[in-house]
């Protein structure tokens, strides 16, 4: 049986944010890390596109921004430090994303109504 797209997106943001939390350089630490995972956890369980039966696109290509712009900018970072480096730790997780990634911008998701 498949996964929900719902834990499936939570499980890579969390494999995300534990990848970022082991880095030395970063900016954030522990609760800030785990605060972040709660909100983006949130967030993405209240997606309008959820609510309406539509097929939910990644945060990334969203037309809809429903991230506080500071934790739009922390998980930013996250996603910047820890996007490159998911293709050699999970490289199946990591191609799945990026194809629905790219098919995304190619097919823009309907706003929900």
């Amino acid at each position: 049986m498949k996964k929900d797209k719902t834990e499936q997106e939570k499980k890579l943001i969390g494999i995300m944010i534990d990848m970022y939390r082991s880095f030395e350089g970063r900016e954030m630490n522990d609760d800030e890390l785990d605060e972040l995972f709660l909100y983006a956890s949130k967030r993405i369980e209240t997606c309008l596109y959820r609510k309406k039966a539509q097929k939910k696109p990644f945060c990334n290509v969203c037309p809809i921004h429903c991230y506080k712009s500071d934790m739009r900018e922390k998980i930013k970072k996250v996603m910047r430090y820890a996007g490159p480096r998911l293709l050699f730790k999970r490289p199946i997780l990591s191609l799945k994303h990026l194809f629905h990634t790219i098919y995304a911008k190619k097919h823009p998701p309907k706003p929900p109504v």
